[in-house]
């Protein structure tokens, strides 16, 4: 204990603790004086700029700028009190420079994510695809893995640590996460594909093979959410939604033509039918906001059933949802009209025929009988 203080009462030790403190001091002070040029100087002349990248970077090098200054001075400091001490030195700088390593680190994430959501703000709603938009958060998050990766590989190697076995134990360390995460990677490659080929978007209405449809409602990296024309949310794992064979309705534009399938009796005047159809079709189409006013109804006689010919009407709606309305509006309309003129829609019966001779021989025996 005696040494200690007689170590703090040297002429020099109070001159190197003096020198250091003024250091500190200037460093605070430069740490506090960039921090008002960036923020009450240099912002003011950015924010007339007409892009919006230049205030982005300002703020996120303020920061690591701050903690550079005094980083920097406390490791002057420090290395002018351990003057003397040599190994101690050493550690210092080494500890400092793995300091200054991480603030780099810190540094260059913070850029790249400033540039990424500048791009995002300013390019992307330019564009006429909108993989770009959802690629975005996907880059933000892989170049800060990549750079805070690259920034400890770094620190490993200031600090001697030999990175090859590290990396080669990650690596079998690696094969049993990728192992235990084989459903979410999985997903998230199929995630990656879905939107890389930007054909099913947000806001299209979808139909599954598995007869699962809705609105897609969000595309994300691991699931894909689908509104149901109930309502209700649905949560697709983006495997199933890879593997599916999907109808897109919305593809290659809203409109949408559909079929009404229909019979009439044997009877009708086929003519006569094709006419009455052709003109209720096409006044439903024409009266309803959803139905498609360029296009003429078709009508086509399909085979002959065990009770009416039957028949499809081809018909175009504005959207998939609108395909209703017309159905239910036709079929009310075409069901009327063909009680108006008498035409006849005919149940499932069977009709028995018999010759008259086997017929009077069948009524003689249940006399005798």
């Amino acid at each position: 204990m005696g040494g200690f203080f007689s170590f703090l009462k040297s002429d020099i030790t109070w001159i190197r603790w003096a020198t250091a403190g003024g250091i500190v001091a200037i460093a605070f002070l430069l740490a506090f004086l960039s921090k008002y040029i960036l923020g009450a100087i240099v912002k003011p002349f950015t924010r007339k700029t007409r892009t919006i990248i230049d205030d982005l970077i300002l703020e996120a090098v303020t920061a690591p700028v701050f903690a550079w200054l005094i980083a920097g001075g406390l490791w002057i400091a420090a290395a002018r009190l351990l003057t003397d001490y040599p190994q101690k030195q050493e550690i210092v700088h080494k500890i400092f420079i793995i300091i200054f390593i991480g603030i780099a680190g810190v540094a260059i994430s913070r850029v790249v994510n400033a540039i990424l959501h500048w791009y995002s703000v300013e390019i992307a709603p330019r564009t006429s695809s909108d993989f770009d938009d959802r690629l975005i958060p996907l880059l933000q998050r892989v170049t800060d893995i990549i750079v805070y990766c690259f920034t400890f590989i770094i620190i490993m190697g200031q600090l001697g640590i030999a990175i090859g076995p590290f990396l080669a134990g990650l690596g079998i360390g690696g094969i049993a996460v990728a192992l235990a995460l084989q459903p979410t990677l999985t997903n998230f490659l199929s995630g990656t594909y879905v939107i890389s080929d930007s054909v099913i978007r947000k806001g299209d209405y979808i139909q599954l093979d598995s007869g699962l449809e809705g609105t897609v409602e969000e595309i994300g990296w691991r699931i894909t959410k689908l509104r149901h024309w109930q309502g209700n949310l649905v949560i697709l794992p983006n495997t199933k939604l890879s593997d599916a064979v999907v109808t897109d309705f919305e593809k290659p534009d809203l409109s949408m033509v559909f079929g009404v399938d229909g019979g009439v009796s044997y009877n009708s005047d086929l003519e006569k039918v094709e006419r009455i159809i052709t003109e209720v079709a096409t006044d439903i189409m024409k009266n309803n906001p959803e139905g498609g006013k360029d296009f003429t109804p078709v009508v086509r006689f399909k085979n002959f059933g065990d009770s009416n010919i039957n028949f499809s009407v081809v018909m175009k709606a504005q959207n998939r949802a609108g395909t209703f309305a017309l159905k239910h509006y036709f079929i009310k309309a075409l069901h009327k009209r063909f009680q108006n003129e008498g035409i006849v829609m005919e149940y499932p019966v069977r009709k028995l025929y018999f010759d008259n001779d086997a017929a009077a021989g069948m009524l003689e025996q249940g006399k005798s009988r």
